[in-house]
């Protein structure tokens, strides 16, 4: 009887292919380190497969092709390194960089997100950039959405080609057409305007302004408005307020309970002045008899 003998470099090659112990998936690992094609839920080195779900650790490079249904397909993957998705890749944490050719979503990451159209990523630090817009609770980094960003907080730079909105912003934030924050503190520029409860900082608006609490310097084509506004204001056509306290100019300046600094407008009106206007005509409420209106300037202690 004749035997069949198995050269060893065949032995050794079978060896590698060790993906066949993962159903789903084959490769030339050893101890999950080296390349492999399938739906492997441990891989070192690199991955390609064409639908993740149920993936555990990937540190290399991961590609996939299609994005996975269901609720969360990948809630416990942990990717370092780079992962990429034809249309989306789908992971809990990255470490690294994410391409998505149509978005990305992820619970955590850290590093560099490119999607063509979004991403949606409960907390990420670095830089996020995509051609739609960007959503996520806490974002901290540069981030770039060519229709809008949207997030609970954005801490650091925000550009957002219509527009950008979140509960709180921290830094410098541009909006083609607007920004709209609870609290805003930092630098904005809103192409038509921006609004917020709380806006601190230098803020240029193309047609307006407007928030309760407005504190720092404000320019506006057209004008700005708020329950106070403190610091300095210039407003094409009008500034408006309950209380103005600072420097403020504009054609009208018009305080509706009370002014604290110097205004300067072709009319100035005040409820309550306590300081100086100056102007074509000049209202203080507090004033006595004909000196509530004076030209030219206006003065009570």
């Amino acid at each position: 009887m004749r035997r069949f003998h198995i050269p060893a470099g065949t032995l050794a090659l079978l060896f590698l292919i060790s993906g066949w112990v993962h159903a789903g998936s084959i490769g030339l690992t050893y101890d999950n380190c080296g390349i492999s094609f399938g739906n492997a839920p441990v891989v070192h080195g690199l991955r390609i497969n064409a639908v993740d779900r149920d993936v555990e650790t990937v540190d290399g490079l991961n590609l996939t092709f299609w994005i996975p249904t269901g609720k969360d397909p990948n809630p416990y993957l942990r990717m370092n390194g780079l992962a990429v998705g034809v249309v989306a890749p789908v992971m809990y944490q990255l470490q690294g960089v994410g391409i998505g050719g149509l978005g990305l979503k992820a619970n955590r990451l850290t590093g560099l997100a490119i999607t063509g159209l979004g991403a949606g990523v409960d907390e990420m630090t670095g830089i996020g950039i995509s051609g739609l817009g960007m959503g996520g609770d806490r974002l901290t980094g540069v981030f770039v959405g060519g229709l809008g960003i949207g997030a609970d907080e954005i801490t650091g730079i925000g550009i957002g080609g219509l527009g950008l909105g979140a509960d709180r912003l921290s830094g410098l934030f541009v909006g083609g057409l607007g920004l709209g924050a609870d609290r805003m503190s930092g630098v904005g520029i809103g192409g038509l305007g921006m609004g917020g409860d709380e806006l601190t900082g230098l803020y240029i608006g193309g047609l307006g302004i407007g928030g309760d609490n407005l504190t720092g310097l404000f320019i506006a084509g057209l004008g700005a408005g708020a329950d106070r506004i403190s610091g300095a204001s210039i407003g094409g056509l009008m500034i408006r307020a309950d209380e103005l306290e600072g420097v403020h100019i504009a054609p009208w300046v018009h305080a509706r309970m009370e002014s604290r600094g110097l205004s300067v407008a072709v009319f100035n009106f005040s409820e309550e002045l306590h300081g100086v206007q100056l102007g074509v005509l000049n209202w203080a409420g507090n004033q006595e008899g004909i000196l509530k209106l004076l030209p030219l300037v206006n003065y009570h202690r």
